[in-house]
């Protein structure tokens, strides 16, 4: 009997002995975490900032964030002097041709400042190009006539219309069902600066049918030997295109070759001038 009482006073006493052990931990640790009636952070990841390594490194890091954000800031004033002059090059409107349905009195109605942005992202980095005039008129030859030419150069009109900044007239030498569906979109379009002029491809047959030619596009494709006399007497300069063409940049560019002719040069033509 004595025997069990010994031991159940050995469990109650050892059973004490651990729970107050934790209880007075607790009360130490809660006592030591006040210093001076403020609360005193035991975490050494809480404590680190406050130590005199850590406020060195977050001053560089300041200071360095500081010359990055200056830096961008200089490159945003100067990208914005860049944009301001760009767009000051710019005028606000354009005048059109008169003597068109096409066409129209006033100027594109695109906005100068972002068409300015695109075609300086665009053109090609050429130093010494000369300049073309915003009022003068680039003249386009395109034959359209034949196997699905009509879908092929409503693809290069869109490309040229999209980077233009000029004036343009076409002179589109187009068979019945070309010249219908071409005149129709122009039409639906209504897009200021512009002028169509069709040419009936059909009477120009008599002029090349007599040269052997296999070409996919049949006597279609021989028609460019005719422009000069199927173009008005009076155009001096035209630019001629294939229908399987898309501009990335403004046709202004190559508009401006003319003003390099010398005496000699007549006719550039795929990189040969004869």
């Amino acid at each position: 009997m004595l025997g069990v009482c010994r031991g159940r006073r050995k469990f109650l006493a050892a059973s004490l002995t651990l729970l107050c052990i934790p209880a007075i931990t607790w009360l130490y640790l809660f006592a030591g975490s006040f210093e001076d009636g403020k609360p005193v952070s035991l975490s050494p990841l809480e404590a680190q900032p406050h130590s005199p390594r850590y406020t060195a490194s977050s001053q560089r890091e300041r200071e360095s964030l500081e010359v990055r954000v200056r830096e961008v800031e200089e490159e945003n004033r100067a990208l914005r002097r860049q944009l301001s002059l760009a767009q000051g090059r710019s005028p606000s409107h354009r005048r059109g041709n008169h003597s068109k349905t096409y066409s129209m009195e006033e100027g594109t109605g695109d906005s100068e400042n972002l068409r300015a942005g695109i075609v300086a992202g665009n053109s090609s980095e050429c130093g010494q190009q000369p300049v073309v005039e915003k009022c003068e008129t680039i003249h386009v030859a395109i034959v359209c006539a034949g196997y699905n030419a009509s879908r092929d150069v409503v693809t290069l009109v869109k490309s040229v219309l999209f980077h233009r900044r000029n004036p343009l007239h076409f002179h589109l030498i187009a068979d019945s069902i070309a010249e219908q569906i071409l005149a129709t979109l122009f039409q639906t379009w209504m897009v200021p600066a512009v002028r169509v002029d069709f040419y009936n491809a059909d009477e120009l047959k008599s002029e090349v049918s007599w040269i052997p030619n296999k070409h996919y596009s049949g006597i279609y494709g021989l028609m460019k030997l005719v422009l000069t006399k199927t173009l008005p007497a009076n155009l001096e300069r035209v630019i001629v295109l294939d229908t399987d063409i898309t501009f990335a940049t403004d046709i202004a560019e190559l508009w401006a070759v003319f003003h390099k002719f010398k005496g000699t040069c007549c006719i550039p033509a795929g990189g040969h001038r004869l």
